[in-house]
């Protein structure tokens, strides 16, 4: 018990850099199901994105398109550092969307408010 308990907490501070990502070939027209391409994943994970952890060491990114579709990916992880699976990508959940705004707006809030100070 003790052990799920610390490695959630590790789950949640861990930080999800893409260095590389894996796409294997049936991925895309997996995807293509869900009216997304890899160009717009590509779009969010070289972009501003948020994460949190979900099942079986895998990983959801939640981020925006230039077109300001919101998506969320979920990546696996693989032995390498930095490196993950693309398993799939849907348009993000009204919570996860939520999430996304909040957690980006809120520091860019608390920079206003420094530089209003100034």
């Amino acid at each position: 018990m003790y052990y799920i308990v610390v490695h959630d907490v590790i789950q949640l501070v861990k930080e999800v850099i893409v260095e590389t990502l894996i796409i294997e070939k049936d991925r895309p027209g997996h995807i293509a199901k869900h009216n997304i391409i890899i160009d717009e994943v590509l779009e969010v994970l070289t972009g501003d994105y948020v994460y949190i952890a979900g099942r079986e060491n895998r990983w959801l990114i939640i981020g925006k398109t230039a077109r300001k579709v919101f998506l969320t990916i979920v990546l696996g992880e693989r032995p390498e550092e930095n490196t993950y699976g693309l398993i799939t990508a849907r348009a993000a959940r009204r919570k996860e969307r939520r999430f996304y705004i909040e957690y980006t707006t809120q520091g860019g809030g608390e920079e206003e408010d420094e530089n209003k100070a100034s």
